[in-house]
This record gives C-alpha cells, sequence and structure tokens, in this order.
C-alpha cells in the first residue's frame, strides 16, 4: 500500500472512530441524564480507550457540542422551509409545524439532553441558545414577511416570534424530549391550535 493510500486509509479510521463515539454518546443520552455521562460510560462501549476519546474531544461538554452543531443544523433547514415558504394559512401552518414535531419524534431526547447540558456548561448554554433564537430570528423574519404582504394582522413580529419559538421548544422538550412520549398528533394538534388561533385569528 503506498503512502498515500495509508494515510487516507488512516483518516478513514479517524472519521470513524469519532462518528462512533458520537453514535454512542446519542444512545446514552437516551438512556441517561447529561450528569451521568462519563468519558468511561462512552468509550467503554465503544471499546475503545480514553486515550481515542481525547484524540478526538476535549471533554463531554465538546462533545456535546459537536453534537449540537449536527442537530442545530436540521433545525435550521426546518426553519429555513417555514421562512422562505410564501404560502400563508392555517393549514400551511401545520404542514410546516409537523415538520417540527417530526424533528423532535426523531431528536427530542437528545435536545433535551442537550437543554440539560446547557445548565451545567457554558459554552454548552451558549451554544443551545444561540440554536434556538436562530429559529426566533427566522420566525420573526417570515412574520414580518407575511405582514408586509398583508397575509397577517400588524403585529409585534419580533416578540410574537420569541414567544411561540421558546414556548414551542419547552413544549416538544417536555412532550417529546423523554420517554414515554407524548402521542405525536395530539402534540400537533396543541400546537397548531396555539399558532394559528395567534398569527390567523380570524381562521
Amino acid at each position: 500500500m503506498s503512502a498515500s493510500a495509508q494515510r487516507t486509509k488512516r483518516r478513514q479510521l479517524r472519521e470513524e472512530t469519532r462518528q462512533q463515539i458520537l453514535d454512542v454518546a446519542r444512545e446514552l443520552l437516551r438512556e441517561r441524564s447529561f450528569r451521568d455521562l462519563s468519558v468511561d460510560a462512552v468509550m467503554s462501549r465503544t471499546g475503545h480507550t480514553r486515550t481515542v476519546f481525547y484524540r478526538h474531544f476535549d471533554d463531554i461538554p465538546s462533545l456535546v457540542l459537536t453534537l449540537i452543531a449536527e442537530v442545530g443544523g436540521e433545525l435550521v433547514a426546518v426553519s429555513e422551509a417555514w421562512a422562505h415558504t410564501e404560502e400563508s394559512s392555517p393549514a400551511q401552518a401545520r404542514k410546516q409545524l409537523g415538520h417540527f414535531v417530526d424533528f423532535y419524534v426523531r431528536n427530542g431526547v437528545l435536545v433535551r439532553a442537550v437543554a440539560e447540558a446547557a445548565r451545567h456548561d457554558a459554552a454548552v448554554e451558549a451554544a443551545y441558545t444561540q440554536m434556538v433564537e436562530n429559529f426566533v430570528t427566522l420566525m420573526t423574519e417570515a412574520i414580518e414577511a407575511r405582514v408586509a404582504r398583508g397575509d397577517l394582522e400588524p403585529l409585534d413580529a419580533p416578540q410574537i416570534a420569541r414567544a411561540l419559538v421558546w414556548m414551542l421548544n419547552a413544549y416538544l422538550n417536555d412532550t417529546l424530549g423523554h420517554e414515554p412520549v407524548t402521542d405525536p398528533e395530539r402534540v400537533l394538534d396543541a400546537i397548531v391550535t396555539i399558532w394559528t388561533r395567534t398569527l390567523y385569528p380570524a381562521a
């Protein structure tokens, strides 16, 4: 095997190991709280040593920050889909809110664990808050655009967006962030009622 091929192989193995550590961390956060997550717990399940962990991450909070970046990217994509949808109606709101419910069905336990971690680590708190604030910004822009088009009555878009997003985040963490989860259809019905009666009172 050439030197170049060997370097490529080593790089692939490093990436595979790093991803394995992340996958195990996700699994553990579905089983236990952030406070009970440790390097030993993660690495014992991967079959690698603590030394291998520190080749990829500085500590457990840095590992969690990586997980935030992954789920945060998906949440931004869902948020942008809402923000860039020009159709404004209760039916469209239900469709878009359904995407958020789907996201939390798949990632809610992890997001709740990250929210818990944010109470114990300043860097995680900053990253988690920024993730939600990015959502607030997109929702503010979306509401302002709909008001400008005449689809919504004039309202205080920044504060309405902030209230709706933070309430949505807390509610989804509570209902879909731990076992047993609430029936997703009931969750969707509840948030659609709140959002549509706030944004489309005539409907």
